[in-house]
């Protein structure tokens, strides 16, 4: 696997220590190209931070930078001018093992917390510091594994070798699930115990504009509404709509679903999973 590097704004950086916030999104890099870049300064002008509106400055003194396995929701963006190659990630859960750390400005850096998988979430390794809070599961962004005739929110580790199943609740009847100090029900199974797993990677239209469905829920009102991230192809129109954009590149929104048009639901299958049988196909933003 290739390890690929990416800045972490503060608010996110805060976001995965206290809330325990397990996805992220833009442009990131091979951690081998930047291997150089070991101040803040260095940082900012190898990973292009100084975007209108940017929280970063090179005068900064510590920036914070996530490490993680390559994701097969990355896509390579031949981007003149840039002078390290660049790929833009969609909207996705964090791989496992991803790590989160503090380059500070004299050239030293920190370990911050370590994330384990879909089942233990964050650890920070700060002494005292409190443990992160719970993030909410979505199918909407993250492996899926059918196992024992349920799907389940899954991440695949060891390798490929091994399936980690996660429950936001106490499962009724299964046993073997473990509750991990973050308080999420997780088991893990062997991959040939698992009959389906994928991607989904449901698309849709908004107003014109490309993006990913990474959430849904239902209102007060029982109305579902969705999440929505923008796949990175037209900023403009992504500005014009008033997005919110959470850094450079990276908009999103919540909206109606039935405002949703041109639905896709895909199935991403790495070859590294060793794929079982096709996964049923299903309207999420409609069910």
């Amino acid at each position: 696997m290739t390890l690929m590097q990416k800045a972490i704004t503060p608010s996110l950086a805060h976001a995965h220590l206290t809330q325990g916030h397990d996805r992220i999104a833009g442009y990131v890099v091979r951690a081998e190209d930047v291997a150089f870049a070991t101040t803040p300064a260095q940082l900012f002008e190898v990973h292009g931070l100084g975007y209108p509106g940017s929280p970063f400055s090179p005068y900064d003194r510590y920036i914070d930078i996530l490490r993680f396995e390559s994701s097969p929701q990355l896509q390579y963006r031949d981007v003149p001018g840039y002078i390290v190659p660049l790929w833009w990630l969609r909207h996705s859960r964090i791989p496992p093992g991803a790590e989160l750390i503090r380059v500070h400005d004299d050239g030293t850096s920190t370990l911050l917390a370590r994330y384990g998988d879909v089942g233990t979430g964050w650890t920070v390794t700060q002494l005292g510091a409190p443990r992160p809070a719970l993030a909410s599961l979505s199918r909407c962004v993250g492996p899926v594994a059918k196992w024992h005739g349920a799907y389940l929110e899954a991440d695949v580790v060891d390798g490929g070798h091994t399936v980690v199943l996660a429950l936001a609740n106490p499962p009724l009847a299964e046993t073997g699930f473990h509750q991990s100090p973050s308080g999420r029900w997780y088991r893990r199974v062997a991959r040939e115990d698992v009959t389906e797993l994928f991607e989904l990677d449901l698309t849709a239209r908004w107003n014109g504009l490309s993006v990913r469905v990474v959430d849904q829920w239902q209102d007060a009102q029982r109305y579902v509404v969705a999440r929505i991230s923008h796949l990175g192809d037209d900023i403009e129109r992504a500005e014009r709509l008033h997005l919110d954009r959470v850094e450079a590149g990276v908009y999103e929104a919540i909206v109606y679903a039935a405002e949703l048009t041109d639905i896709e639901t895909n199935q991403v299958v790495p070859h590294t999973w060793a794929p079982g049988p096709a996964a049923q196909q299903r309207d999420w933003a409609h069910s």
